[in-house]
C-alpha cells in the first residue's frame, strides 16, 4: 500500500516520466476532462479511454460518483450544499473543467472504468469549497465539526482485475495527525502507480474522521484533474 501526503502544491510537475523504483513505458498521456458541456456541470464523464460512473435517482435528484465541472469558488462562505460542484480554488488544474467526485458511503463506489490497456501513473487532486468550509468553519455546516487533532480526509484508489486487488493507494487530503496541519488549497499531485498493473477498473472511495451515529459528517467530494497514465 503506497500513501502520499498532501503538504505544498506541486503544479508543474512532469507527472508521466518514469522512476528508478516504478519504471514505465512510453508514451504517456494526460486526460484533462475537456468537452462541450453546456452547462457548468454534467454528470459522469467519459471517452475512448474511460468511463467515470455516476447514479442519480430520479425522484429524489440525488446522485453519487462523477461530475465534471468547471465551477471554481475561494470563498469558505459559498461553501453549502447548493454549491458542491466548486474547486477550492480558482482555476483548474489545466484547462477550463475538472471531476467532482461524491462518494456515498449508502451505496457502492462509483469506478473509473478502462476501457484500453492502460497503467495509471497520477492524478491531481483538491478540495470542494463545500468541504473545506465543513472542515474549517462550523458556524457555516451545523452537520460536520471543524478538523483538530488526529483527524484527516483521504480518498483511497483500489485497483481491480475482476474481483482480484491488484493494489491499494490512499492520498491524505487533510491531515491533522501527530500534528500535522496539511489541507490541499491547491491542485495536489497524487501518485497512482502502486496500484500495479493489468486492472481494469479503479474503485473510489473518501475516508473521513467526523463520523456520527448515521455515517460521515464531512461532505464526501473531492476533485480531480490532469490523470495522466502509460499505454501498454
Amino acid at each position: 500500500m503506497r500513501r502520499f501526503l498532501f503538504a505544498i502544491a506541486l503544479l508543474g510537475v512532469v507527472a508521466c516520466e518514469p522512476d528508478s523504483v516504478d519504471p514505465q513505458p512510453s508514451p504517456c498521456e494526460v486526460e484533462n476532462f475537456e468537452n462541450a458541456m453546456t452547462s457548468d456541470y454534467a454528470y459522469g464523464y467519459e471517452n475512448d479511454t474511460f468511463k467515470f460512473e455516476y447514479f442519480f435517482n430520479e425522484e429524489y435528484a440525488y446522485w453519487g460518483g462523477f461530475a465534471q465541472s468547471r465551477v471554481k469558488d475561494t470563498d469558505p462562505a459559498n461553501g453549502l450544499f447548493a454549491n458542491q460542484y466548486a474547486v477550492y480554488n480558482d482555476a483548474a488544474a489545466s484547462g477550463d473543467s475538472f471531476l467532482v467526485y461524491y462518494y456515498d458511503s449508502y451505496n457502492e463506489p462509483c469506478d473509473i472504468v478502462l476501457r484500453k490497456d492502460v497503467t495509471l501513473a497520477d492524478v491531481k487532486i483538491n478540495l470542494t469549497t463545500y468541504t473545506y468550509a465543513s472542515i474549517t468553519d462550523e458556524d457555516i455546516n451545523t452537520f460536520a465539526r471543524t478538523f483538530t487533532d488526529g483527524d484527516y480526509l483521504k480518498v483511497v484508489f483500489t485497483a481491480k482485475k475482476g474481483t482480484d486487488v491488484t493494489g491499494v493507494v490512499e492520498c491524505y487530503v487533510v491531515d491533522y495527525r501527530d500534528g500535522k496541519r496539511e489541507v490541499a488549497t491547491a491542485w495536489n499531485s497524487c501518485s497512482l502507480r502502486g496500484l500495479g498493473t493489468g486492472y481494469n477498473r479503479v474503485s473510489v472511495t473518501i475516508e473521513t474522521t467526523d463520523v456520527g451515529e448515521w455515517g460521515a459528517n464531512t461532505p464526501l467530494y473531492i476533485c480531480l484533474d490532469d490523470l495522466s497514465y502509460f499505454l501498454r
